[in-house]
């Protein structure tokens, strides 16, 4: 028998509770640890022993940000991060993904901020993900390298 968890990742990829993907496993855990560190609240990680960021309903696919917190000024301002490897950066079904986690920002007054390794066999990542976004016409507040 299916729960509803399951049914949840059958059919709507891009949802799942927890990140499978190794090296983006271990760039998020990097930063929920950081803004845990400085103190922002609210933290909700696709992680193990996290509760996950809770799914953003879109017009084509729904999709689950990687990870969500709230940072420590007056207006306790949300931030929505993304986790990109070299592999998605051509992706090209992140482009609803990435236009549904820039519109939520909008919505919520969130700031948008994607996270991409600083070393990559095939070069550096952030300049092709900024070309990219660019292109999409996204707005986004920061592009972290670690």
């Amino acid at each position: 028998m299916e729960t509803n968890s399951e049914k949840e990742v059958l059919f709507n990829p891009g949802c799942e509770s927890v990140v499978d993907d190794e090296e983006r496993r271990r760039l998020l855990w990097l930063m929920a640890e950081y803004f845990r560190t400085i103190g922002y609240s609210d933290i909700k990680a696709r992680l193990p022993g996290f509760m996950p960021p809770p799914v953003l309903s879109g017009t084509i696919e729904d999709h689950r940000p990687d990870f969500t917190c709230r940072q420590s000024d007056s207006a306790r301002t949300p931030i929505i991060l993304e986790i990109v490897t070299p592999g998605m950066v051509d992706d090209p079904t992140a482009e609803n993904r990435w236009s549904l986690l820039a519109s939520a920002a909008k919505l919520y007054n969130a700031e948008l901020h994607f996270v991409v390794p600083k070393w990559s066999t095939s070069g550096p990542v952030d300049p092709a993900l900024k070309r990219r976004l660019a292109r999409m016409e996204l707005t986004v507040n920061r592009v972290w390298t670690v």
